[in-house]
């Protein structure tokens, strides 16, 4: 998976949601009946859109706004995948097509940042007591999202700590990881603080300005919610 196009899928998807105040619940029902109905919506526009090809006989103009409806309906289809897997890939980084477009509008509108942030900084600990029970967990945990894989693909998949880690909170989210076999949860931190700097564009570097030199980054996540 590409991780970068993965991000900017991520960043759409958080500039439609972000003023969705319900918990995020996966595998209902009537996110099943949504994907379903969005899977027929995008089997009708591709069929839509090759006609419309077809018929614009070399006119751009033409080409260009079958396009842009057909990239409308394919983010509704990840919409529709990310509520109900909880993950987008890989339609979902077409999102990144009509983020672009959003972020032009805005400049249009001349809208004005703010000139101060703060960072919420987030610490939980734990002892790993059983190596060997946590990477099995990720791969169970694993085995949950991709119920079609087998455990050899679990295996391939989950081979350390932060991979396991990952998957755990793939499935169950990010505070299951105390009822995690193999972990011990010795407590956690949450600090609000006034900050000057926030994080640039590039998500790369991220990591830096948050660890110290000498940490041993086993996995990390960005959550984008809007592109500075």
């Amino acid at each position: 998976m590409d991780a970068s196009s993965h991000e900017a899928w991520r960043r759409a998807r958080r500039l439609a949601s972000v003023s969705d105040a319900h918990e995020f619940t996966p595998w209902t029902d009537e996110g099943a009946a949504r994907l379903r109905e969005a899977a027929t919506a995008v089997q009708t526009a591709i069929s839509a859109h090759a006609q419309a090809l077809v018929a614009a006989g070399g006119e751009n103009k033409a080409v260009f706004k079958a396009s842009e409806d057909l990239l409308t309906v394919l983010i509704d289809y990840a919409d529709a995948q990310f509520d109900f897997t909880g993950y987008g890939f890989p339609l979902g980084a077409l999102a990144q097509f009509a983020e672009e477009d959003e972020q032009t509008d805005e400049e249009d509108e001349g809208e004005e940042w703010p000139t101060s942030g703060i960072s919420v900084l987030q610490r939980h600990d734990y002892v790993v007591r059983d190596e060997d029970a946590v990477l099995e967990a990720g791969r169970q945990a694993y085995l949950r999202v991709w119920p079609d894989d087998d455990e050899a693909a679990a295996a391939a998949d989950v081979t350390h700590v932060g991979r396991a880690l990952y998957q755990v909170a793939h499935a169950d989210g990010w505070n299951s990881l105390y009822k995690t076999r193999g972990l011990e949860a010795l407590g956690g931190f949450i600090g609000v603080v006034k900050q000057d700097e926030l994080f640039g564009p590039d998500s790369d570097d991220w990591a830096a300005a948050v660890l110290t030199e000498d940490a041993e980054l086993l996995y990390s996540q960005d959550d984008i919610y809007r592109a500075p």
